[in-house]
């Protein structure tokens, strides 16, 4: 079935968008539920190609581990975000033959894209059941898709299989209790045969077609006991289809015949926790287990099914740093597979993805972090080669300037013993740079500071006192707009005055001599104090310059133009005479507020990010023209600045994906 409305235009970033290096969020984790990982590739791709594929609030990703492009006939880059969902994605599998990708939502909807085409088309959207599918399972000739979930009635379905597109239903899969199902697995080659796990019923029900129906045991067979109590939490296939291996949250694991489901061996408390996850190898010699208690396990597995452990990784202790007395909620791992059939990789609670040295290898382990959450405010520090970024979870992290990789998230200043990273136990809502400080401001009324070259956060904060909605610095003065007025402070962060104004100060920017304070409110105007002295002092208002409040400030790099943006436009300002070089009416095209704003090196130049998406390119000489990037980010662009570097940025959104662009081929053609 066709999908219910075009999605071409704005299912991924365009190819034709300038972006250099991107960087997708890491997964979203929920507690007690697996997260989705797939590490197949597909025949198109190679199968041993290092490729991962997960959700991400309502992104799909699929990236590269050894940095080559992901799809090299449509883009150099190493990663592809997916956002046709319109809610949060809770499942996804990479047809076999590597041109068509099934994702899930917590909604129910089933979507199949093209993989492999530039637009990434929709070949069927559709109500897969009607509440949450948990997992997602191909036939070896990718026509047919199950899915196993969850359903709102008695009178829906909890698993289903289909045609991919058509939409025909191909025959009637077993309800578990509850209308819940964990796990479900396709055997990839005929006969063809389709297992679903119970979530609540311990059960692993067992149906041959097409069209497909239950068999029923007898003497044991298929074995649909197999677990003893708890939640059947995965099950899969090897690829010859010769195995079924199970695990739950009774510790065990189990490995059954993959045309009769006959139980071969099973092997109890392998794990001191909850099983969430399993995985083959692509040679189908071995699985790999992911476990609650922070732990990893990889098993050999022969012909017959029998399974002897043979290595246990510690991604947990390796995050914390050392052993531990009790599992960091965050190091719990919940995901894992191999990618391209061979590298190891898991995923932990606090949804840090861990690459595991393989078998034999003494390479340490690697932590790839990010963010899961939307990202609110971005800050540059161009003297040191990074940036910093912070989240509506709380979380900050530092990246490197060059290549937009994550260096670490920034440890709290009480201590990172559940290695979930929280810093702000609120939404992030400003940050800023003072001599190589990190200053962050969020909605738990606090400021924050980070020593320059440090990741441990300072031990006491600054109370604020009212909720921040942004933060700026000069060179040793800062303030911090709030709901209740304004707040300065001095080098190091500490607050110094704290004045209280008859307006709501939304946007906010500081002069690089620390004497003048740029502030827009939810009046219309443009306050302007002098904080040269101990009290700030309005010395003027720009007035009738603006229809809608403030939103985004931006002071040019000689100081003597600001830039300002509110609900639709963006204006300029000569300092010098407070006159608009930029008035009302002329750059005007945004469809929703101006959230970031940012000046090119040479001034030349103004970059525009804006909550519907969109970013747009300003030219001082040739006010008449622009340059427009639709999709940049999905959810809206939250952070936008020019890194010094020629024509180069990057933007942040409520997507998480941190995107570096080079527009200097643009800016000549359309600028001269």
């Amino acid at each position: 079935m066709a999908p219910k409305g075009p999605d071409a235009s704005n299912s991924c970033l365009p190819p034709t968008s300038p972006v250099i290096i991107s960087t997708p969020p890491i997964p979203h984790t929920e507690r007690g539920e697996r997260c989705s990982l797939d590490g197949t590739s597909g025949r198109l791709h190679g199968n041993d190609k290092p490729m991962l594929s997960y959700c991400s609030g309502k992104l799909i990703v699929t990236r590269t581990l050894d940095g080559s492009a992901l799809l090299p006939s449509i883009s150099p880059l190493p990663v592809l975000c997916y956002r046709g969902h319109h809610y949060t994605a809770t499942a996804l599998k990479l047809s076999p033959s590597g041109a068509y990708m099934a994702s899930g939502d917590e909604r129910g909807m089933l979507r199949i894209w093209a993989f492999d085409h530039e637009d990434h088309l929709c070949k069927y959207e559709n109500p897969g059941l009607t509440s949450v599918i948990r997992d997602l399972a191909w036939d070896g000739e990718s026509k047919k898709v199950a899915m196993g979930g969850e359903r709102l009635d008695a009178r829906s379905d909890c698993a289903r299989v289909l045609q991919y597109d058509t939409g025909v239903t191909v025959g009637a899969l077993a309800m578990h209790f509850k209308g819940r199902v964990a796990s479900v697995a396709y055997k990839p080659n005929r006969p063809f045969r389709i297992v679903t796990a119970g979530k609540d019923d311990t059960k692993t029900y067992f149906h041959q077609g097409p069209p497909f129906a239950k068999i029923p045991p007898v003497d044991g067979i298929p074995q649909d006991s197999g677990h003893s109590k708890g939640a059947v939490t995965c099950v899969r296939y090897n690829q010859t289809g010769t195995l079924v291996v199970s695990v739950s949250s009774d510790r065990a694991i189990c490995t059954y015949d993959g045309k009769t489901l006959e139980l071969k061996h099973k092997l109890e408390q392998v794990h001191s926790a909850t099983i969430y996850c399993v995985d083959w190898s692509g040679d189908d010699k071995y699985v790999m287990t992911a476990s609650g208690d922070g732990t990893c396990k990889l098993f050999a597995v022969d012909d017959n099914g029998t399974l002897s452990e043979q290595h246990t990784w510690k991604p947990a202790e390796h995050q914390n740093g050392g052993t531990y007395d009790k599992v960091p909620v965050g190091g719990n791992q919940v995901a894992c597979a191999f990618s391209g059939g061979k590298r190891p990789v898991s995923v932990g609670l606090n949804g840090q993805i861990s690459l595991l040295p393989p078998l034999g290898s003494s390479d340490p382990i690697q932590v790839i972090t990010g963010h899961s959450a939307a990202v609110g405010a971005m800050a540059l520090d161009v003297a040191n080669g990074v940036f910093y970024t912070g989240d509506s979870d709380g979380v900050l992290c530092q990246w490197d300037l060059k290549t937009c990789t994550a260096k670490g998230r920034l440890l709290p200043s009480e201590g990172n013993a559940d290695l979930m990273y929280v810093v702000h136990t609120g939404a992030v809502s400003g940050l800023a740079v003072m001599n190589g400080a990190l200053l962050s401001v969020g909605w738990d009324d606090k400021l924050f500071v980070t020593p320059s070259g440090s990741l441990q956060v300072n031990m006491e904060p600054e109370v604020i006192g009212a909720q921040p909605s942004a933060i700026a610095v000069g060179t040793n003065k800062g303030a911090v707009a709030t709901v209740a007025g304004l707040a300065l402070c001095g080098p190091g962060g500490a607050l110094q005055t704290i004045m209280a104004t008859n307006y709501e100060a939304t946007a906010i920017c500081v002069s690089k001599d620390d004497k003048t304070l740029y502030v827009g409110g939810n009046d219309c105007k443009i306050h302007i104090y002098d904080i040269s002295g101990d009290q700030p002092v309005e010395n003027h208002v720009i007035e009738n310059g603006h229809l809608k409040p403030l939103t985004a400030l931006a002071l040019s790099n000689d100081g003597t133009k600001l830039a300002a943006g509110d609900q639709r436009d963006v204006c300029v300002w000569d300092l010098s005479n407070y006159s608009a070089l930029v008035a009302k009416g002329r750059w005007c095209f945004h469809v929703q507020r101006v959230t970031c704003l940012s000046w090119s090196p040479d001034d030349q130049v103004i970059a525009s990010g804006g909550a519907d998406d969109s970013i747009y390119l300003w030219s001082m000489d040739k006010k008449m023209k622009r340059v427009h990037y639709p999709f940049a980010h999905r959810g809206g662009l939250t952070g936008l600045s020019f890194v010094n570097d020629g024509y180069k940025f990057v933007s942040v959104g409520a997507d998480s994906v941190v995107n570096m662009w080079d527009v200097a081929k643009d800016v000549k053609e359309k600028f001269a």
